[in-house]
C-alpha cells in the first residue's frame, strides 16, 4: 500500500496546470480568431504558424525530457526546467497577443519568433511536470487521486483560458487593445501558477547508478525499447486521435460559436464556464469509478458521452438559448472529466510499468515522447483545418468585426466542431479498448523486476 500524499503536495502539483491550461487552451482558442478577426490574416496562415511551432516543439520536447532525466541539482531533476519555463511562458504569451504595429512581412516574422519562444517555454515546464506523477507516488489508485487535483485545476485553467479571456476581450471591444489586455492579465496568472508548483512540490532525484551497472543506453536504443511497453504504445496511439479531435475543436470552436451559432463571446463564457465547473465537480465520481470498474472502462464511458455531445451540435439551432448551451456544457464537461483524468493517470501508470520492466527511470523521456506525438497530431489537425476553412472560403476580418460567412464556411466550421472530433474519438476508443494495464499487471511486473 502506497503512502497517501499530503494535501500540500496534491494542491501544489495541481495548481501548475492552471498555467499549462491557459498556455494551451487560450492560444488554441483565441490565436486563430485573433489572427483572422483582428489582424486580418488568413486562417491558413494562422494554421501554418501553429503547425510549425508544434513541430519545432516536438524536437525540443525530446531534448528537454532527456536532459531532465539526467539532471542533478539540489532542486531535483525537474524543478529547474519548470522554473525557466514559468518565466518564458509568461513572456511569450504576452508576445503572442500584444504584437507591435508591423507590416505584413514583419508581422509574420515576429509571430514566428513568438511561437518559437512560446513552444520552448511550454516544453520547459510541461514535459518535466508530466513526469512528476510517476515519481511522487508508486500507488496505482493514489496516482489517480493526485491527478484528480490536477484535473480540478485543469477546469479552473480552462475556465480562465476560455470564459475569463472572453470576458476581458468582450469588455475591451474585441479589438487589438482588448487582446493585449487579456495577454497581460493571463501572463501574470501563468507565471504565478507555474511558480507556485515549482515552490510546492518536493524535489525528485535520479537514483545513483551502482558501480557494476551497465552503461546507459543511447537515446535511439531507449526509444526502440519503448516497444516492449505495450500499454504505453497503445496509449500513444490513442493520444494521436485524441489530440486530432482537440485540435479540431479548439481551433474552430470560437469561430463556430461566433459565425454558426451566433451566440458571441457571451455564449463562449456561458458554455465553457458550465463545462469546466462540471468537470471539476465530477472528479469524486470518476475517481470512484476508476477504482470500481477500472481506468480503461471509465475512460470509454467518457468517450461515449463526449461523442454524443459533439454530434448533438448538428441539431442545434441558430442562436440557441442559454438552456441548450447549459445542457451541452453539462454533458461535455462530465465526459471530459473522465477523459482528462484517466488519460493522464494511465500515462503515469505506463511510466511506472516501464520502470519495472526495463529497470530505467526515464519518465522524462516517456513524457516527452507522448508530448511529441500529441503536438505533432495537434499541429496536423490545426493545419488541415486551416486549409479546410480557406478552401471553404472563410472570410477573415479586422478589428474584431464579423461578417456573414458563406454556406461552405458554415459547413466546414460545423464539421470541425462536431463531426470530425466525434470520428477521431471513436478511433481513440478502439486503442483504449485494447489497453490492458491494470493493478494486477502492474504488481506482476514489479514482482518480475524484484526477482
Amino acid at each position: 500500500m502506497s503512502a497517501r500524499l499530503p494535501m500540500k503536495t496534491c494542491l501544489g502539483f495541481g495548481i501548475g496546470t492552471v498555467g499549462v491550461s491557459i498556455m494551451l487552451n487560450a492560444v488554441t482558442a483565441y490565436y486563430p480568431a485573433f489572427m483572422t478577426t483582428v489582424l486580418g490574416q488568413s486562417p491558413e496562415i494562422a494554421g501554418y504558424l501553429m503547425m510549425g511551432a508544434k513541430l519545432y516543439d516536438a524536437v525540443v520536447d525530446m531534448i528537454i525530457g532527456s536532459m531532465s532525466d539526467k539532471s542533478r541539482s539540489k532542486w531535483g531533476r525537474r524543478r529547474p526546467f519548470m522554473l525557466a519555463g514559468a518565466f518564458l511562458s509568461a513572456a511569450s504569451f504576452l508576445m503572442l497577443f500584444a504584437p507591435p504595429a508591423l507590416g505584413q512581412g514583419a508581422l509574420i516574422a515576429y509571430m514566428i519568433a513568438a511561437q518559437v519562444i512560446y513552444s520552448t517555454a511550454y516544453s520547459l515546464f510541461a514535459v518535466p511536470y508530466m513526469a512528476l506523477p510517476a515519481e511522487l507516488t508508486e500507488g496505482f489508485a493514489e496516482r489517480t487521486r493526485l491527478l484528480s487535483f490536477r484535473t480540478v485545476f485543469v477546469s479552473i485553467g480552462q475556465m480562465l483560458a476560455t470564459a475569463g479571456t472572453a470576458a476581458i476581450i468582450k469588455a475591451g471591444g474585441a479589438g487589438g487593445p482588448a487582446y493585449a489586455t487579456m495577454g497581460l492579465v493571463m501572463a501574470l496568472v501563468i507565471f504565478g501558477a507555474m511558480t507556485a508548483t515549482v515552490l510546492s512540490v518536493p524535489a525528485t532525484h535520479a537514483e545513483e547508478a551502482h558501480a557494476d551497472a551497465p552503461p546507459p543506453l543511447s537515446l535511439p536504443r531507449q526509444i526502440a525499447l519503448m516497444g516492449r511497453n505495450r500499454p504505453y504504445m497503445l496509449l500513444l496511439g490513442a493520444k494521436v486521435f485524441q489530440f486530432l479531435a482537440f485540435a479540431s475543436i479548439g481551433s474552430c470552436g470560437l469561430l463556430f460559436l461566433l459565425n454558426v451559432l451566433g451566440v458571441g463571446y457571451g455564449g463562449q463564457i456561458l458554455l465553457t464556464s458550465v463545462q469546466n465547473i462540471v468537470t471539476a465537480l465530477s472528479m469524486p465520481l470518476w475517481v470512484w469509478s476508476g477504482k470500481k470498474i477500472g481506468k480503461r472502462g471509465t475512460y470509454l464511458i467518457g468517450v461515449f458521452i463526449f461523442c454524443a455531445t459533439a454530434l448533438s451540435w448538428l441539431a442545434a439551432p441558430h442562436a440557441p438559448g442559454n438552456a441548450e448551451l447549459i445542457v451541452r456544457g453539462i454533458t461535455s464537461g462530465f465526459g471530459s472529466g473522465a477523459l482528462i483524468l484517466m488519460s493522464i493517470s494511465m500515462l503515469g501508470d505506463t511510466m511506472v510499468y516501464d520502470r519495472a520492466i526495463t529497470g530505467m527511470g526515464r519518465e522524462g523521456l516517456l513524457s516527452s515522447t507522448a508530448a511529441v506525438l500529441e503536438k505533432a497530431s495537434f499541429a496536423l489537425g490545426v493545419a488541415v483545418l486551416g486549409i479546410f476553412l480557406r478552401a471553404a472560403h472563410y472570410i477573415p476580418t479586422m478589428g474584431g468585426k464579423l461578417v456573414t460567412q458563406p454556406d461552405s464556411a458554415i459547413f466546414a466550421l460545423t464539421m470541425g466542431y462536431a463531426v470530425i472530433p466525434a470520428a477521431m474519438f471513436v478511433v481513440n476508443g478502439v486503442f483504449l479498448y485494447l489497453y490492458d494495464l491494470d493493478e494486477g499487471k502492474m504488481a506482476a511486473a514489479r514482482r518480475g523486476a524484484a526477482a
